[in-house]
């Protein structure tokens, strides 16, 4: 089936792979370096002397080790990886630091010539994992963004940029099929067979736009109910206080950039993302409003006040509804006076 990810990789790895690498089984793994592929990932260096690994077991430290291995492109290879790390109970607690293997499974459908079908099954394939996993860590998510657009685009570059080459296969042979088969009547009438050729055109031509635009939207769909997904699970830590309200934005640019390639459909999608964002960020300061600094309130409301954020930036759908903006300034007034009135200060 076109929607499954193993046999469009097997096939592909039939056609193109003369050497198989044999994969390790989990006992064996070691530290191996992280592919220049997914290099600029957040992945944590494992020092044994890192004073910040003190609460881990050595078996914890390898187990994360074993996640930050790239994925291997082979048969024996991907065979592997579902096997051993997707299928692995832990790995859902490893993914919401680090999404380099969808980015990793995307490049590859890039490289192997992989149509839209198959993108469409990678996100299905993590949207899956991103349900069991507790929560997604917002920074990570940040840094994800930019390269799952960039990853994206080429699969909906390819579907538009193969849709004309398409239609001329198929106008062609209905052309053909056409002159074979009336040509006595073309001669006897050439202005009635005329119009009627141009009628079966038109309404081919009318069916493939439908059907490429469907096949599209579909994918933008995916795109964004795996990114509302996760942005249901986002969190942040108190310690990093102000920092958290940077990324909160940072995350809502991104998306806007996401819209911008085209990778979203439209922007009621960015404006139901940001809704997300914002609702997400609300709910941690008020878990963590007495433990925020002042500058934090007073920065956010600042910046609402004065900056032209992405965060708050579409309007509503409804005249009457509470913009965003105006939700977060009354929220995060209330978790300071909340704040004020427990620490004083």
């Amino acid at each position: 089936m076109s929607g499954k990810i193993i046999p469009h990789i097997l096939m592909t790895m039939c056609i193109f792979h003369s050497v198989i690498v044999v994969a390790q089984s989990p006992a064996k793994v070691k530290n191996n370096p992280i592919s220049s592929e997914i290099a600029d990932f957040k992945i944590p260096d494992f020092n044994e002397n890192d004073q910040s690994l003190a609460s881990l077991t050595r078996q914890e430290v390898d187990l994360v080790n074993f996640f930050c291995k790239p994925i291997e492109f082979t048969p024996d290879g991907i065979s592997y990886y579902f096997k051993y790390v997707y299928n692995h109970p832990e790995y859902v607690n490893y993914l919401p630091y680090n999404f380099s293997h969808m980015i990793q499974f995307l490049q590859y459908g890039i490289r192997s010539g992989q149509n839209e079908q198959f993108a469409g099954s990678v996100i299905k394939m993590f949207l899956q994992k991103i349900k069991a996993a507790p929560y997604v860590e917002a920074e990570s998510f940040a840094e994800f963004l930019p390269k799952l657009t960039q990853a994206m685009k080429p699969f909906l570059e390819k579907k538009e940029a193969s849709f004309l080459h398409e239609m001329q296969i198929v106008i062609k042979e209905k052309l053909s099929k056409i002159f074979a088969q009336y040509f006595a009547y073309f001669q006897k009438n050439p202005d009635g067979f005329m119009n009627s050729l141009a009628e079966q055109i038109a309404k081919q031509t009318n069916q493939s736009i439908t059907q490429q635009h469907i096949d599209v939207e579909h994918l933008k769909k995916d795109i964004l109910r795996f990114i509302e997904m996760a942005s249901n699970k986002l969190v942040w830590s108190s310690k990093d206080d102000i920092q958290v309200w940077y990324t909160c934005n940072r995350l809502a640019h991104e998306c806007q950039i996401c819209l911008d390639q085209k990778v979203l459909c439209n922007q009621d999608a960015l404006d139901d993302i940001c809704w997300s964002f914002i609702h997400r960020f609300c709910y941690f300061v008020e878990l963590s409003h007495e433990v925020l600094s002042k500058n934090f309130f007073a920065q956010v409301l600042h910046d609402l006040q004065t900056k032209p954020l992405a965060l708050v930036a579409l309007e509503e759908q409804e005249d009457l509804m509470t913009t965003k903006k105006s939700h977060l300034m009354s929220r995060m007034q209330l978790y300071k006076d909340m704040r004020q009135s427990i620490v004083g200060t």
